[in-house]
């Protein structure tokens, strides 16, 4: 029989493990929103932790699978798409129950409107620079900083302190992705700057996972 080997061993583990902790989180999370928000709280709740969940299962599904090329190019569309449905997902409780009214919606729309160009684009050109990646998903993510007044009002400064701190350690993990340290991977071959990057994009979504759970369910 033959025996299946891990492409990426390091990123591939570490966000199996992202993906089983956001798992094991979701129930917790919808059932605290479920006592303290109505329907539409819920909702935003549950496709916050979908996006996260579905981000991490890509991200493992592709950097442990090398079936060939043609199926490796798909899941690594798939892996990529999935960055901006997260940042989509995590812009849904802050926009329905942080923000709430018409600025809320409004803004919700027009963040998953831009998430769809981002996977429109990620499937037509997924080679592209890592450098324009990462500043696309930079500028996606603080789009929040024009409403941060509104936000601080109806959340508090405490959920925004998590925002910030998640959005802090999703842009210095985007610095590492962008810079292709070569030298830094050359001595860490198992775990170089892409498993860091990873670590930061972990640590980020527990921040915005607290966000959520404390102060908006």
């Amino acid at each position: 029989m033959r025996k299946h080997k891990i492409k990426d061993p390091g990123s591939a583990i570490t966000h199996f493990i992202a993906m089983v902790m956001a798992a094991a989180a979701t129930a917790p999370l919808i059932k605290r929103a479920g006592q303290s928000t109505g329907g539409s709280g819920v909702a935003a709740v549950t496709v916050f932790m979908a996006s996260m969940i579905l981000l991490y299962g890509a991200s493992t599904s592709y950097h442990s699978f090398d079936i060939s090329p043609k199926v490796n190019k798909v899941l690594k569309k798939i892996d990529h798409s999935m960055i901006s449905v997260l940042i989509a997902g995590t812009y849904t409780p802050l926009c329905i129950i942080g923000l709430g009214d018409r600025l809320g919606y409004i803004l919700l729309a027009a963040v998953w409107s831009v998430a769809a160009l981002g996977v429109t684009f990620k499937i037509c050109w997924v080679t592209c620079p890592k450098w324009v990646s990462s500043v696309m998903y930079v500028v996606m993510g603080w789009l929040c900083m024009f409403v941060a007044p509104f936000f601080i009002r109806n959340a508090g400064i405490q959920a925004f302190g998590w925002l910030l701190a998640g959005g802090i350690l999703y842009t210095a993990g985007a610095v590492f992705y962008a810079l292709k340290l070569s030298a830094f991977n050359e001595k860490h071959k198992n775990f170089g700057s892409h498993e860091i990057f990873h670590l930061f994009c972990m640590a980020g979504s527990f921040c915005h996972y607290m966000m959520v759970y404390l102060y908006l369910a």
